[in-house]
């Protein structure tokens, strides 16, 4: 227990803060993974972001789960490479701080965030045809960086660090290539102290293993066209290791009903019977916040019409081969029952998203 004491020891200290301000400037430029991406390139640009932040005060069993230094949430506003077929863009992300390494007067976090965001100037085949990046004006943005934290006085800090954004709309409206922002960053924060507050001791959680059932129902695009559109359904079932911590190893079978590939005919594949049926098997980590919990995993197609495409649609559609990627969220509506939205993707190309509930058995 000592020890354990030990190592959040820093966090300990930040916990007498009763919140934090922060600005936080970037330099951005926009990563160029594609011939479209780079069309739009037009060198560096700012990101500008203000912040409120709270401390890990250890009110809630998963405060202790693992070193959570802080959260909070940003407002962040970009000219997104001062390109006139992209305009500006905008977001609120909620986030977490994770410590990594640290001391008394300074720390590396890892923060991690997840919220919506808004782009002027999708993709119009009228109005703004050149941007063959981003199709819809709602999407999500996913910001992660690593930083280090140093105190300058006992009310102000400043953070150095370096990280990545990225907007995507998970494939709801093509095209949607990704908007990839690789960032260094500089931060101020102001914090207000406050002694009186009352830090309780962390206490560790075991999670238990437990069977489960899914459901999930998604769309997709295979043209730029909205109208364009096809239903996919999901049933999975499968095994949860829970350890301690909130951590679990799930690992699934899936089967994946996807109604546009009998439409891939446009695209010189031959249809078969039962090739609008995809199944594979599914491993995936999630971490566990109270209610909240975030996962990725890694697939394996066991059987599937992708590895029948030929032409632009197979580069198009499944980059990554035999396997796939998902990456989601969970809330925890009761111990059982849980909703998720979640990517199914093939590297960095976006399938369908996903919105579906699973129920745990005893």
């Amino acid at each position: 227990m000592k020890k354990y004491n030990i190592n959040f020891a820093f966090a300990q200290e930040e916990k007498k803060f009763l919140y934090h301000f922060e600005f936080n400037y970037k330099g951005a430029f926009l990563m160029p993974h594609s011939g479209a991406v780079k069309s739009l390139m037009n060198g560096t640009f700012p990101i500008y972001e203000i912040g409120a932040e709270f401390p890990n005060l250890g009110n809630d069993k998963f405060h202790n789960n693992f070193p959570l230094n802080s959260w909070g949430v940003m407002f962040n506003f970009s000219p997104l490479t001062k390109n006139e077929n992209l305009g500006f863009g905008f977001g609120i992300l909620p986030y977490l701080n994770i410590n990594l390494l640290k001391n008394k007067e300074s720390n590396w976090t890892f923060r991690l965030a997840s919220g919506i965001g808004y782009i002027e100037k999708p993709f119009n085949n009228i109005t703004n045809p050149k941007n063959m990046v981003i199709g819809s004006y709602i999407n999500n943005i996913t910001d992660f960086a690593f930083q280090y934290k140093k105190r300058i006085t006992q009310g102000l800090v400043t953070k150095l660090g370096v990280g990545l954004q990225h907007f995507s709309n998970g494939a709801f409206i093509r095209p949607n290539l990704g908007i990839n922002l690789p960032y260094l960053s500089v931060c101020l924060k102001a914090q207000k102290k406050d002694n009186k507050i009352q830090v309780k001791k962390p206490k560790v959680t075991e999670e238990n293993n437990a069977f489960f059932l899914s459901s999930f129902y998604g769309t997709k695009t295979l043209t730029f066209s909205p109208a364009d559109r096809y239903d996919v359904f999901q049933i999975s079932g499968g095994y949860s290791l829970g350890f301690t911590r909130g951590d679990f190893i799930h690992i699934q079978t899936d089967i994946i009903f996807d109604k546009s590939l009998p439409y891939l005919k446009e695209y010189n594949y031959e249809f078969k019977s039962f090739d609008n049926v995809i199944l594979g098997i599914f491993s995936s980590y999630e971490k566990k916040f109270g209610q909240i919990g975030t996962l990725i995993g890694l697939g394996v197609y066991l059987h599937s019409p992708y590895e029948a495409l030929v032409g632009s649609y197979r580069s198009f559609a499944n980059k990554g081969g035999f396997l796939y990627n998902r990456i989601g969220i969970k809330y925890y509506i009761t111990e059982k029952i849980c909703a998720q939205v979640s990517v199914r993707t093939h590297l960095d190309a976006a399938d369908n998203a996903e919105f579906g509930i699973a129920y745990k058995l005893k």
